[in-house]
C-alpha cells in the first residue's frame, strides 16, 4: 500500500511540474500547423556562458509573461563578454 501511495505521489508531482512547461518551436511551419496566435516579441541581453544558457534566461521570461510557445529569432554572443543578445517570438493556443 505504501509503495502505491509513493508511485501516485511521484506521478502527481510529474503531472505538475509538466503541465505548463514551455515548448520551443523550430519554425514557422510548425507554428503554422499547431494554429499558434502570436504574442510578440521579446529581446533581451542576459550574462550567459553558453547559447543554451541564454535561451533558458529568455524561456524563462516568455514563460513569465504567459507565452506556452516561443521560437527563437535571434542570438548573438559579443565577443569580449559572457553577455549574449537573445530574441524570441511568442506564441499562445
Amino acid at each position: 500500500m505504501k509503495v502505491f501511495a509513493i508511485l501516485c505521489a511521484m506521478f502527481l508531482a510529474f503531472c505538475i511540474n509538466t503541465a505548463y512547461a514551455i515548448t520551443e518551436v523550430i519554425n514557422t511551419d510548425q507554428v503554422e500547423k499547431m494554429n499558434l496566435q502570436s504574442m510578440g516579441v521579446i529581446a533581451e541581453t542576459v550574462r550567459a556562458d553558453t547559447l543554451d544558457e541564454a535561451v533558458k534566461a529568455i524561456e524563462t521570461k516568455a514563460e513569465k509573461q504567459g507565452a506556452l510557445y516561443y521560437r527563437i529569432i535571434g542570438a548573438r554572443s559579443y565577443d569580449t563578454s559572457p553577455y549574449w543578445r537573445i530574441s524570441a517570438q511568442l506564441y499562445k493556443k
